[in-house]
């Protein structure tokens, strides 16, 4: 019969625990594991893995008031229900007042409340009815420029490609025309040249008349490479042009298509908006107002309820991000169970047919000494993790012995031994 033994040394503390907040990474040390029994091993297995809590609540506000006050700290004990920081709601405070009043009132001014609301729907609706609405007017005045851009944009990428289907580019045209006319000059300079050379070699020319007309050859040459380049230049140039043409072409498309996107979007919401407003108007006749204003008292109470944070689980404090004086919005605490522990770890394809769910195991650490702690295979993950450059099952195991002495964040080696 085969058996597995792990023993984990607890080697740094990652997380945020008992107020210490540091992320400093930690060197691994060697870790010492103990056979439960004496026998051959077969076969060891080294793993690393990471003690985290079973249970973990984040716990967050919604709300955009500051911190009044804070009353834990990282490491408290806590239980479920206890208070973790208080809200300023002193303007909510005002505004629940301010509504009561506005409730009383409302009891008596239902009439009033029924004829603003139809004046606002019917406002709503005579700007939709008439395309008076400001925003759908703005978004089709950008879908008018959007198409004049594309209708330009069109026709400047069918000049520019049809002069250059057909050669027709002006500048190129005459670029080429330079160029060869100065291809020309230099053929009539350079058969000149040679004559002169010949009555020279002969005896019938001056050197000087030679060398001026040599001289003129050179100046040709010149003018001729100069026209060469320049006409390369005009080549390159018309193919830019060419690409920027339809660079453009292809962003005028876009505004067009995000114009009218945006037109469809503010035409839905004049639309979606028109709807509210009928059904506020409908509300208000049917409830006076009284009973939507009712709603709103119980949000607000509601929220003043909210603004005491309590934890909605028993455990340990390990992050504290409220701040008094700061925004109260947002992830604010984390509570852990610390008496409920795990370790997540990892086992390669070949190791995985080695252990099975329900295994004991043994674990100890270097914070509780020759302590040995019970824990159990709880979980190995069916399917590989993936993204991982080999083959890896994530696997669970559970501390089962009470004051474990574990804490949360601690890396750990664990290595195990398969007995025969």
């Amino acid at each position: 019969m085969k058996r597995i033994l792990v023993t984990i040394i607890a080697i740094g503390l990652l997380g945020v625990f008992g107020g210490c907040g540091s992320t400093d990474a930690v060197a691994l040390p060697t870790a010492d594991f103990v056979a439960m029994q004496t026998s051959t091993p077969i076969d060891r297995i080294t793993v690393r893995g990471a003690v985290e809590s079973v249970t973990s609540r984040n716990i967050y506000s919604h709300l955009g008031f500051n911190v009044e006050s804070v009353h834990v700290e990282v490491g408290d004990v806590i239980t479920a229900g206890q208070t973790l920081a208080v809200l300023d709601t002193t303007d909510l405070e005002f505004a629940i007042a301010q509504l009561r009043i506005e409730i009383d009132m409302a009891q008596r001014g239902s009439q009033i409340a029924i004829g603003d609301s139809q004046r606002v729907l019917n406002e709503a609706t005579t700007n939709l009815a008439n395309n008076t609405n400001m925003r759908i007017l703005h978004a089709e005045a950008a879908l008018n420029t959007a198409n004049v851009n594309l209708t330009q944009a069109r026709r400047d990428r069918e000049i520019v490609l049809s002069d250059y289907e057909i050669g027709s580019n002006i500048m190129v045209l005459s670029a080429e025309s330079a160029m060869l006319s100065a291809r020309a000059d230099l053929s009539v300079l350079a058969d000149s040249v040679e004559r002169l050379q010949t009555m020279y070699d002969a005896g019938f020319l001056a050197r000087e008349e030679l060398r001026q007309s040599e001289a003129a050859l050179a100046t040709a040459r010149s003018w001729y490479n100069d026209a060469r380049t320049a006409y390369e230049n005009a080549v390159t140039m018309e193919a830019r042009t060419l690409e920027q043409t339809e660079t453009m072409l292809q962003s005028a498309i876009t505004f067009q298509a995000n114009a009218l996107t945006l037109l469809n979007a503010e035409r839905a919401n004049a639309q979606q908006e028109l709807e509210m407003l009928r059904t506020a108007a409908e509300t208000a006749e049917i409830t006076a107002n009284f009973e939507a204003l009712e709603i709103a008292l119980a949000q607000l109470e509601r929220q003043l309820e909210d603004a005491t944070i309590k934890s909605p689980i028993s455990g340990t404090v390990t992050v504290v991000i409220a701040r008094e004086g700061a925004l109260g919005m947002g992830l604010m605490f984390v509570v852990e169970d610390t008496e409920n522990l795990r370790i997540i770890t990892a086992f390669r394809e070949y190791d995985i047919a080695l252990i099975h769910e329900g295994m004991e195991v043994a674990v100890t650490a270097d914070a509780t000494g020759a302590t040995i702690h019970n824990g159990t295979i709880n979980r190995i993950n069916p399917a590989a993790t993936v993204g991982l450059p080999i083959v890896e099952f994530e696997t669970e195991i559970l501390i089962i012995s009470e004051d474990a002495g574990l804490r949360i964040g601690m890396t750990a080696r664990i290595d195990l031994e398969v007995l025969q």
